[in-house]
């Protein structure tokens, strides 16, 4: 299977939440703006807008763990249920050559092109270690994986 889907575009990292605070998650396609896609993002590409329903939430999520990029840096993996799995690849494959957004407590983390259709999602920004460590603590507590 392969893990890598997206070619990560890093962007600031938000305040995440520290401590035993819920985390928020959506995963959406970037579309031309219109009276229902109306929050913009900017791109290498220009700007779009969010779609309105994301494809992926924090509720698909089964597991996170922190893992390191080629760079040595630490990134959050994301590997879903199989019903938002299927939904993934299915998008991911539709859409190749394709900017996605994602974001963390309603904050936009990276916007990166769609490179293959994959099972999976790497999340890299500019996270500090104890960002990255809450975030993913706060996500399998969510899961049930504790």
């Amino acid at each position: 299977m392969r893990r890598l889907v997206f070619a990560v575009a890093t962007l600031a990292a938000p305040a995440i939440a520290q401590g035993a605070k819920p985390v928020t998650l959506s995963v959406h396609l970037l579309t031309a703006c219109s009276t229902t896609a109306t929050v913009k993002v900017k791109t290498s590409g220009g700007a779009q807008c969010l779609d309105p329903n994301p494809f992926l939430t924090q509720q698909d999520v089964q597991s996170a763990e922190v893992q390191k990029n080629s760079k040595g840096n630490s990134i959050i993996f994301l590997t879903f249920h199989n019903d938002a799995a299927m939904r993934e690849l299915q998008i991911t494959r539709q859409n190749i050559g394709k900017p996605v957004a994602i974001v963390l407590n309603g904050r936009l983390v990276s916007a990166p092109v769609v490179a293959a259709a994959s099972r999976f999602l790497y999340i890299a920004s500019d996270f500090k270690q104890d960002q990255i460590s809450a975030v993913v603590a706060a996500l399998n507590r969510q899961a049930g994986n504790r």
